[in-house]
């Protein structure tokens, strides 16, 4: 018998055991294929190991180490069994983007908190549970709750202004992070917020206001976000529960660029950071900017102007406003027949609330399809279908408003990328369940969410290199795999030494390639 790599059409290379049957070479075990050289060798390596099992059929006696291996395995305990793939994945990938020079008195915590993250999310005590099931790393309670403390300190709100904040040695490395994926330059920022509540009771920064998330009562904080190309983050702040979020953009976007030195990015941002305080201020400030704007939101002459465009799917023209401004406009086919089927949605309700309940004055306003509402007389509230036969003349077009020099395709392709963003929100929120939160102390909330900040930047990293690789393991299935890979410790009898292995698995050869390239890059 023999091991042998057959190329296929594909691209793969199988590996397979050949033996002579017959006067004929006849393949007696195919063990799988990969394109990755480490998952092929692991391939190889079991090829042969089952080949010399077969070569001469069963062997009839036990080999003399048989008692000794079985009284190995028997004394394994618990203790010994250690799920190593997160930290072999995530904690490398924690180390190379330079999360580990962050100052602060256990850093090795810090490291298993933002690890633990990403593979168990949950809360504090939750996460004490499954390092020291999973892990075997044993912390006690009131010492987490200390160092979260220590974690993010801000000084601007404490007696000790000397002391280290660690947000901002966070901040500084995924910075840099963010500057050498993206070449070294950062010309284009996106910002936007969401918010994140509370299951306790409200204070002065825990305040309940307009939520995201539909949690209208519960006590809440508004986190803004800023990242770079490709969702690479930058910074991030918290504020108060009610604070509107057109206040928080400008700051946080001054801020950073003024402590990192680069140049005055174009600022990319939705249409609920559009405002003329907003414009004015990033106008005043120097900066390039692309809004999204609501065109159903625009005066009469105004909508009437871009329905007589008549653009066709796929076109884009723009319109020139005051001051050096312009609107430029694309129409979308895909997005005209969402607009119409959201409407039908909104009437349908709109037509049900008629037949059950009273439609009163305070609902006439332009929130959500009450804008269809109009009043008959002094008391009588109807559905104005004539409202309803003009705004379908709107499907389909979107605005940008932009007083930068970029082409309309590149203010559209920029703006396209405002998703990043919303992805990142999606991926906190799930992913990591940033949200709700228990914290009482606003330090806490803080390091809270600098965990979650740090492990979306590994998860971001750890998908770039994948796709670097052009490995067929996508994020998801990466983060399966971490999970999948456990190590024995154990002395071994012959010469009193400890010494560890990893666990076989069905998914072996994916794990190899997994591990390769993070080898490779860390």
């Amino acid at each position: 018998m023999f091991v042998r790599r057959k190329q296929n059409s594909s691209g793969t290379i199988s590996i397979q055991v050949i033996a002579k049957v017959g006067g004929k070479y006849r393949v007696q075990k195919s063990f799988g294929s990969s394109r990755n050289e480490a998952a092929l060798k692991v391939l190889e390596q079991k090829a042969k190991q089952w080949a010399d099992e077969h070569e001469f059929g069963e062997s009839l006696f036990a080999p003399e180490s048989a008692a000794e291996y079985d009284s190995i395995m028997a004394s394994i305990g618990q203790n010994q069994l250690r799920l190593v793939g997160p930290e072999l994945i995530y904690g490398r990938l924690f180390d190379k983007i330079g999360f580990n020079s962050v100052q602060t008195s256990n850093n090795d915590i810090f490291k298993s908190l933002v690890v633990t993250r990403l593979y168990r999310p949950g809360s504090k005590l939750k996460t004490l549970r499954y390092m020291a099931y999973f892990m075997n790393k044993y912390y006690d309670e009131d010492k987490i709750y200390r160092y979260l403390d220590e974690l993010c300190w801000r000084p601007e709100s404490k007696c000790e202004p000397d002391r280290y904040d660690v947000k901002h040695d966070v901040e500084q490395i995924t910075y840099n992070q963010t500057r050498k994926v993206l070449g070294g330059t950062i010309s284009v920022v996106f910002y936007d917020t969401t918010t994140m509540y509370f299951e306790s009771r409200e204070d002065d920064v825990r305040i309940p206001g307009w939520s995201k998330d539909g949690k209208n009562a519960n006590p809440q904080v508004v986190l803004g976000l800023l990242v770079g190309s490709g969702g690479n983050p930058i910074g991030y702040e918290i504020h108060p529960g009610n604070t509107y979020e057109g206040h928080t953009m400008l700051p946080i976007i001054r801020k950073l660029q003024e402590r990192f030195n680069f140049p005055k990015p174009i600022v990319v941002a939705d249409a609920g950071l559009l405002s003329n305080e907003n414009i004015r201020d990033l106008e005043e400030g120097g900066y390039e900017y692309i809004l999204g704007a609501r065109i159903r939101s625009q005066k009469e002459q105004f909508k009437e102007r871009i329905i007589s465009l008549n653009l066709s799917n796929g076109e884009s023209t723009s319109i020139e406003l005051t001051n050096g401004r312009r609107m430029v406009v694309t129409m979308s086919a895909a997005r005209a027949k969402k607009n119409e089927e959201d409407r039908k949605r909104g009437l349908k309700r709109l037509e049900k609330r008629f037949k059950t309940d009273k439609i009163t004055k305070d609902k006439l306003n332009n929130r959500g399809y009450n804008r269809f509402l109009t009043m008959e007389g002094d008391a009588f509230i109807k559905i104005d279908y004539d409202k309803v036969a003009k705004d379908k003349l709107l499907d389909g077009y979107k605005g940008y408003t932009t007083n930068s020099s970029l082409s309309d395709d590149k203010v559209i392709e920029e703006y396209g990328y405002l998703f990043m963003i919303e992805r990142a929100f999606r991926f906190c929120k799930t992913d990591l369940d940033i949200r709700p939160m228990y914290h009482r102390l606003f330090n806490r909330i803080e390091a809270h969410v600098c965990i979650c900040f740090v492990a979306y930047t590994i998860m971001l990293e750890l998908e770039r290199l994948l796709k670097a690789a052009k490995s067929g393991i996508s994020l998801d299935r990466a983060c399966f795999l971490a999970e999948k890979i456990y190590q024995i410790d154990y002395i071994n009898p012959y010469d009193n030494k400890q010494k560890s292995v990893l666990l076989h698995t069905n998914e072996e050869p994916e794990v190899a390639e997994l591990l390769d390239i993070i080898s490779k890059n860390c």
